[in-house]
């Protein structure tokens, strides 16, 4: 990440840049003189030209005047002539008729960087470059640090919390301590860890930035938000205290958090895994799910991101002026007291069981042994199986995976007007535009040009919102073919007017060409209606779900499944598969064919489940639903739902075939399944994040086995064009994930006749 900060920030700062941006400007300056001797002095066009050769002029000045300050390192001077130049650059596209409030809002933001930087800055960095040690921690804190530390102190927690259960007895009791004291102790050495693992981080972030450019300072730029959008950069120092008190009742509420589900599941890699459910869903809930916005300010994990709370960009992001400091203050607190308090009460809580008492006969013991079926392969599937499916953590992860398919099920379904919404608010509008031209018009003499093009506009405005009611009516009436019918033609004289406009809209003309694509297919295969960004029918939704969050949650239920199989034979290290009455050929490969079942029948089990719970819900299965693609030319087209799903369900098989083996070689090696868990979890996920985050691996990223965990997104071209490489494709992943299954089972032949040839020199 620190990398990328540098080249972000000499990107557009390089001698080779600077010269060739010089060069534009000089041609520039050239250019308008020439045209400026071709008008007579005094009109208006030699007047435009005049001031725009002024602004050139001084636009070189001052650029000559920064490039000298770079090399002086005279950063004063650098950021005030760079806040000059944004004034010009604003002012050049205004004076040409080229004005764009939403780049000019950018500038505006930039000017005030600029000049902070003039006022306290005494080294080089660029708003989106942070590149010395306090402003990249700042950096960190503010978009990355949240998420990490809330993942390393819920893994710390868990650890510390489910250490003293024994057999799930808690060996604590023992202690010669009052209950407050216990628990207070737990606590406390969760915060130390907590603080001394930030502390540790910051400290090196500092020292790695501060020996390649510089500690810099603790004044680093923040920039602070209103509601209104006003906005302004002030001190890091200024917040540093309100940061450590919010910070401080977060990794509170983490550990209490922890605490209180540790009671009840007590299970390490149970804990583990259900608080970082509990956590990290808080977290991308309250942030992402818009109808919670105005509640957000109501919910702990808003204020997880503690510098964005205080800064304010947490309120302007989701446009509730309630998220500030002093409300994270008291919702924190009233909820590590009410944590507390349950967990106090709570922490002796014990799931009661029957005890089975087994008497075991010489007689039976000789049956045992005699037996067959336990001596056979079967008879160890059928013992490992049990083991596996037996625990009620897996059937509650299979569960809680439907239960948040139903939500997201619910939320679009409650989506399904937004085409009957969108058409009210266009008569609305086009009702306006009328009333508004209808005065333009009164203000010209009857039969003049003028008048007769306002009438024509009126005309035309009227006749279009006489097709948005008729569309509308049969929206109503739930007449669908009218719709099918009528809508496409409305839609393509939309494209036809974006088409005529100087300012051509390339997103809008490919958003109404898909729509007209996405209703004609609809029309020639006499399909039901649903929206096509929030789909409701069996098929198209389980895509849709899986294109969004599907691969993730799947990927960690598979992990979490094989974590739990691959190291129920290893006990404080020792294999005791050994004691097994297998060869070990035969045991290996038992176990690493069972684990591929497992995950293969857990992934096709949740999906058939979404699957069938969605077509119970709305009636359609969805199989011939549209799925829409979008070729090289940019030209969109409609396939049926299950033709793509033959190819995306087939390539997330691989993946988790192709998991399965990379699983069990963790498990070969670190023996314990809470390490195998979290190195899965970092591993699988950090190679699928890397290519969002460092530049350069983008190109690389269709030899990486784990690009293709999101399957539906590589089977529709997304990902190739997010990352900008044609070779993420169906046919390319089946040859990496083939290979790297290969490749895989190799490693796992050769580490288990190591370890077989580890025993026999033992002996």
């Amino acid at each position: 990440m620190y990398k990328g900060e540098i080249n972000v920030a000499y990107t557009f700062e390089n001698t080779e840049n600077r010269e060739q941006e010089l060069a534009g400007i000089e041609q520039s300056i050239k250019g308008s003189e020439e045209w400026l001797d071709t008008y007579e002095k005094g009109s208006e066009t030699y007047n435009l030209i005049s001031k725009q050769l002024d602004i050139l002029q001084k636009e070189k000045k001052y650029h000559e005047i920064r490039s000298q300050s770079l090399l002086d390192r005279d950063w004063k001077s650098y950021y005030e002539a760079d806040a000059k130049l944004i004034d010009l650059g604003v002012e050049f596209n205004e004076s040409v008729g080229h004005i764009d409030e939403e780049m000019n809002d950018v500038n505006r933001v930039n000017k005030k960087f600029a000049l902070y930087m003039a006022e306290n800055g005494s080294y080089f960095e660029t708003r989106f470059g942070s590149i010395h040690g306090f402003s990249f921690l700042v950096d960190m804190i503010n978009n990355y640090f949240p998420l990490i530390f809330a993942i390393l102190i819920v893994f710390l927690a868990s650890n510390l919390y489910c250490s003293s259960y024994v057999d799930r007895i808690d060996v604590h009791k023992t202690l010669p301590l009052s209950k407050f004291k216990k628990l207070g102790s737990k606590m406390l050495a969760n915060v130390a860890l907590g603080f001394g693992l930030f502390i540790f981080f910051a400290t090196f972030i500092l020292l790695y930035a501060g020996v390649i450019e510089g500690i810099g300072t603790i004044h680093s730029p923040v920039l602070t938000y209103t509601l209104k959008g006003d906005d302004v950069y002030v001190s890091f120092m200024t917040l540093l205290p309100q940061l450590a008190l919010l910070g401080t009742l977060v990794v509170l509420f983490i550990i209490n958090t922890v605490s209180v589900i540790s009671t009840f599941l007590k299970r390490n890699i149970v804990c583990l895994l259900f608080s970082l459910a509990v956590i990290l869903g808080g977290m991308w809930v309250t942030t992402n799910i818009v109808p919670l916005y105005d509640v957000a300010h109501l919910f702990p994990t808003t204020y997880f991101n503690s510098l964005q709370v205080i800064s304010g960009e947490m309120m302007f992001t989701l446009g509730n002026a309630n998220i500030n400091f002093i409300n994270g203050v008291i919702v924190l607190t009233i909820s590590n007291l009410v944590l507390m308090a349950a967990y106090y009460f709570f922490c002796d809580f014990s799931w009661k069981k029957k005890e089975k008492v087994m008497v075991v006969s010489n007689e039976s013991k000789e049956t045992y042994h005699n037996d067959k079926a336990t001596k056979g392969i079967w008879g160890y599937i059928k013992f490992t199986s049990k083991r596996v499916l037996c625990r009620k953590s897996n059937i509650v992860m299979i569960l809680l995976t439907v239960v948040v398919a139903v939500v997201f099920l619910l939320m679009n379904m409650g989506n399904q007007s937004k085409l009957e919404e969108t058409i009210k608010g266009q008569i609305i509008n086009n009702e306006k535009y009328i009333q508004e031209v209808q005065k333009e018009q009164s203000e010209h003499k009857k039969g003049s040009a003028e008048y007769i093009n306002y009438g024509n506009l009126i005309k035309d405005s009227k006749n279009d919102n006489e097709d948005y009611k008729k569309v509308l009516s049969s929206i109503e009436k739930e007449d669908w073919e009218t719709v099918y019918t009528l809508y496409p033609k409305i839609l393509e004289k939309q494209i036809t007017d974006l088409k005529h406009n100087e300012s051509e809209n390339i997103d809008g003309i490919q958003f109404f060409q898909q729509q007209i694509a996405y209703f004609e297919y609809l029309q020639e295969h006499d399909l039901a209606y649903e929206n096509i960004d929030f789909p409701i029918y069996g098929l198209s939704f389980t895509t849709s779900l899986t294109k969004l969050i599907l691969p993730i949650i799947l990927t960690i239920c598979c992990i979490y499944l094989l974590a739990q199989f691959f190291t129920l034979d290893y006990v404080k290290g020792l294999d005791i598969s050994v004691l097994y009455p297998l060869q070990s050929k035969k045991t290996f490969l038992t176990k690493l064919m069972l684990g591929i079942v497992f995950t293969v029948a857990m992934y096709s089990v949740l999906l058939l489940s979404i699957l069938l719970i969605t077509t119970l819900f709305t009636g359609n299965a969805g199989l011939q639903q549209p799925f829409m693609l979008q070729n090289s030319e940019g030209v969109w087209q409609a396939v049926s739902m299950i033709s793509m799903f033959k190819k995306w369900f087939f390539l997330g098989v691989l993946f988790t075939i192709n998991l399965s083996i990379f699983v069990y070689i963790l498990s070969f090696l670190i023996r314990e399944d809470m390490f195998v868990l979290i190195t899965a979890l970092l591993v699988i996920l950090g190679f699928v994040y890397l290519p969002k985050l460092v530049r350069g691996i983008a190109q690389y990223a269709h030899l990486f086995p784990t690009t293709y965990m999101d399957s539906v997104n590589v089977a529709d071209g997304f990902l190739a064009q997010q990352y900008g490489n044609t070779s993420i494709s169906i046919s390319t992943g089946i040859s990496v994930l083939l290979v790297s299954i290969v490749v895989q089972f190799i490693i796992c032949i050769i580490l288990n006749n190591a370890y077989k040839l580890r025993k026999i020199r033992k002996r």
